[in-house]
């Protein structure tokens, strides 16, 4: 069994703070006051802000520490260019594969979605339900990739309050609907257009929040 390192299991609780907003784009972050607030010495912390800076949490600032990255228009159209570069490929997959399990789990957090009465409870169901197609393909790097990008869609939601009109329009609770059917259909081909489609209303979407 893998065991996380203390500065993983840090970088790991810095991401989720960054998703979720608790901390906001341009914030300063410093050793020190994180170790007091983590009670851990200074390594960790710092091994953990590394990390998060390789993944483009968080940019270095020479001598006082790290803010937490901005996310603008160009970085939302990037992560929704590869999501779509990369999604309906997994949804293909995951269609060819099909078990009942996997219906089961899709039919489940749609539900989930549809019946939120709040607007994380929602982002948060329906990133599940990408998640969940994701590692149905059985294909760790285009998982691992999409995981990242999930994240940066989970954060763009919590940054744009106008998303969450979106979010729970009956336009998107279809979508996923759609792309369930082509699953449980064992259909490819309609997986992987449905998910393209899909991702491209969803980026217009982000881009008209943005905007507002």
């Amino acid at each position: 069994m893998v065991h996380e390192s203390m500065s993983e299991r840090l970088r790991d609780e810095l991401r989720a703070r960054i998703v979720a907003t608790d901390v906001h784009p341009g914030d300063l972050l410093l050793e020190k006051s994180l170790a007091e607030e983590y009670s851990v010495s200074k390594t960790p912390v710092r091994e953990a802000l590394q990390m998060l800076a390789v993944e483009g949490w968080v940019t270095v600032i020479p001598r006082r520490g790290y803010t937490v990255s901005s996310m603008g228009f160009h970085d939302i159209r990037e992560v929704m260019e590869l999501r779509r570069a990369v999604e309906p490929m997994v949804a293909a997959a995951a269609a060819a594969g099909v078990t009942a399990a996997l219906v089961t789990d899709l039919e489940g957090l749609l539900e989930q979605q549809v019946s939120a009465s709040e607007h994380a409870e929602a982002v948060r169901a329906a990133s599940l339900f990408h998640r969940r197609i994701a590692a149905a393909a059985r294909n760790r790097r285009a998982e691992a990739t999409l995981s990242h990008l999930f994240d940066e869609t989970t954060r763009a939601h919590a940054l744009l309050p106008p998303l969450a009109t979106y979010i729970a329009a009956d336009s998107e609770h279809a979508a996923h609907a759609d792309v369930l059917d082509a699953i449980r259909a064992a259909d490819p081909a309609a997986a992987e257009r449905i998910m393209r489609d899909h991702l491209t209303e969803a980026e217009s979407a982000m881009i008209a929040a943005f905007y507002r």
